[in-house]
Formats: structure tokens, C-alpha cells, sequence
């Protein structure tokens, strides 16, 4: 019978033999010791590869109003939320992409259901025969996808944004006056209620959103939200509203477009259209509001949830185990009670947030 070998015991000080497993033992140690800086220093000196930026169109055309005048809609709901007469007061209109439909399912299946939503995405190409079969039966089924023929990735987001704006103000030309258009992402979790009473309480205001103050722009070229000086050589950017989440009044809408068609283009939407050109052009009001936050709570707690308007960076699995407990909350709220009123006045704070 093979005898078995408590390997432990190597390293473990008996009378005899405990300079020989102390040598092994410190032999061991070192090796390790070894691959860990080698490990760090390889990480320092093999540099990942640069990302795709995809900039290079910016540097030949910075002209808003020469891409939106070669952009066409391919597809829209033939009927609208501003189809009708009656009065419309949010309307959401949700960024997305081609290949992200289980984002999009998930809002159908959670707040998407509460307020009139739809989402906006281009092409993986920049011809028409790039609309998926997939793509068309999906905007077909629902109703609520408008796809615009250019290419879809996060540098061209500023011209998506801007596409938003122009496709409401000819859409909803009668509900303008009393209209908020809500741009948000595929991967924010909405609490209609409460973006609701966000929209009541800031009627009137011309942008509302969550105001970050004296930002610096990232000149990192491995970062995600790079913008390299020639785009927009100040490194300072006094205040913006983020672009995970902002209301902007309806009336206002063209005049942002058209204060937009004078100034170059950038690739950050949210810096270009709620600082440079909202609040730097045209000094329009960014108000702040920290219940649409471009953050999610870290401890998935009822009345936290409920305390927040919209939240960000949320998978689709993380939005449907949230959504029952803000639906539940939602129903009692619509009979006049609010269970979480005394915890988001008193208690509820962005200590919660991450």
C-alpha cells in the first residue's frame, strides 16, 4: 500500500533537518517574491496597444451641420407619443447601439413601460445595406427604435445627441413649449415617478441634469474620454451636466442646434453640448440635480433606489432585480402613500452611490 505524503511537513521545523525546509522554505518565498516584480515590471514595459479612437473624420470636417445634413432616418415609429394631441411633458430618448438588445429589452421590461421612450442608434457601417436583419424586425415589433444611417460607435456620439435634439424639435414642433426631452443611456436604470416630479419641480429650467464642476479633460490617449488638444485645447471645463442622464426644455432645443452649427464639434456630448454650447454660447442656465446621477447605488436598497430619478452603469440583470422593488414603491406612491419619504429627506446621501 503507497504511503501518503503530508507535503506540509516539508516545510514545517521538526528536530532534525530544520536548516534544510527553513532553505527551502525562504528558496520558495524568494521565487515568488521574483515573479511578482517581474510581473509588475513586464506590465510596465509591455504597453497595451492604443485603442481605436476614431477621430480622424474630426480632423477633416468639425461641422455639425454638414454630417447632419448627410444623415438620413432609415427607420421611426410611424406613430409617436407627439402624434397626437394631447399634452406631452417628458419624452425619453435612450442611446444605444446595434448589437446591445438585451439593454433595450431590459428597459421594455422594466420603466421603459412608464414613460414614453425610444432608442436612437446608427449603423455598424455607414451604409444602408449595414442595417441588420436583426435590427429591422426588432423596430418593426416594437415601435420604438429610430436608426439613423451613419456609423455607430462612442466617438460619434455628439452627432447622435445632436440627432436626438433635431428629430424632437420636428417630431413634437407642437409640444415644444411644454416638452422636456430627457437623454439618457441603455444602461440607466429610470424611476418614472420620481423623474417625473424632477420634471415638475424644474419647469421652466433649461437644462437640468447632475452638474460636475471644474472638470479636466483627459489627454490620455488610453483613455475612453480622451480629447486630444487639437479638438479642444482648454484643459478646464467649468461646469457640465453629465451626459448619463440630462433634461433639456423643449423651446430651447433649435436654439441649442442652432448656436451648435457655429461651433466646432467635439466628441464629448455632454462637454460640448451643455458647456460649450449651452452654457458658454448662449449662457443658458445648467441646473443641478443630484437625484438624475450618473452613479448606482452600491447597497441595492428599496427606498435608495427610489430616492434616485435615474441611474447609471447598470447591466440589464442588475436593472430587472431593481426594478420590482421601484415598481412596487411606484404603485403605492401613484395611491399617495410614499414609504421612503422620511429616508430620502433625512437619511439618503451619495454616501450610497459608487
Amino acid at each position: 500500500m503507497k504511503r501518503k505524503v503530508p507535503y506540509l511537513k516539508l516545510f514545517l521545523p521538526r528536530r532534525r533537518g530544520i536548516a534544510v525546509r527553513l532553505a527551502v522554505l525562504s528558496l520558495v518565498l524568494a521565487a515568488i517574491t521574483a515573479a511578482w516584480c517581474l510581473a509588475d515590471l513586464t506590465s510596465q514595459v509591455l504597453v497595451p496597444p492604443q485603442p481605436i479612437l476614431a477621430l480622424d473624420h474630426y480632423a477633416i470636417n468639425r461641422s455639425l451641420k454638414s454630417y447632419l445634413d448627410n444623415i438620413s432616418v432609415l427607420i421611426e415609429p410611424s406613430i409617436t407619443v407627439c402624434s397626437d394631441s394631447e399634452r406631452v411633458e417628458l419624452l425619453v430618448l435612450v442611446t444605444s447601439s446595434p448589437k446591445r438588445f438585451v439593454q433595450r429589452q431590459a428597459i421594455r421590461d422594466t420603466w421603459g413601460k412608464h414613460v414614453p421612450a425610444y432608442f436612437v442608434l446608427g449603423l455598424d457601417g455607414v451604409a444602408v445595406e449595414d442595417l441588420t436583419a436583426d435590427n429591422y424586425l426588432e423596430a418593426k415589433e416594437y415601435s420604438d427604435m429610430i436608426i439613423f444611417q451613419f456609423q455607430d460607435h462612442y466617438q460619434n456620439l455628439t452627432l447622435k445627441t445632436a440627432l436626438m435634439m433635431q428629430w424632437t424639435a420636428a417630431r413634437c414642433p407642437s409640444h415644444l413649449d411644454e416638452l422636456m426631452l430627457f437623454k439618457t443611456d441603455d444602461d440607466v436604470l429610470v424611476n418614472p415617478w420620481l423623474l417625473r416630479r424632477v420634471v415638475r419641480q424644474n419647469s421652466g429650467k433649461d437644462l437640468v441634469g447632475y452638474r460636475k464642476m471644474n472638470s479636466y479633460l483627459h489627454r490620455d490617449a488610453y483613455n475612453k474620454w480622451f480629447v486630444p488638444r487639437w479638438l479642444h485645447r482648454p484643459d478646464l471645463v467649468p461646469q457640465y451636466l453629465s451626459g448619463t442622464g440630462y433634461l433639456i426644455r423643449g423651446s430651447r432645443l433649435e436654439e441649442i442646434l442652432q448656436a451648435a452649427f457655429e461651433i466646432p464639434i467635439i466628441n464629448l456630448e455632454d462637454v460640448y453640448f451643455t458647456y460649450i454650447v449651452s452654457k458658454f454660447k448662449l449662457n443658458l442656465t445648467l441646473t443641478h440635480d443630484r437625484r438624475l446621477s450618473p452613479y448606482k447605488p452600491w447597497l441595492p436598497l428599496d427606498c435608495i433606489y427610489w430616492g434616485l430619478g435615474s441611474m447609471h452603469s447598470l447591466t440589464s440583470n442588475e436593472m430587472l432585480g431593481a426594478w420590482p422593488s421601484i415598481e412596487r414603491l411606484g404603485k403605492k406612491y401613484e395611491q399617495g402613500f410614499e414609504n421612503c419619504r422620511y429616508f430620502v429627506v433625512n437619511i439618503w446621501t451619495e454616501l450610497f452611490l459608487c
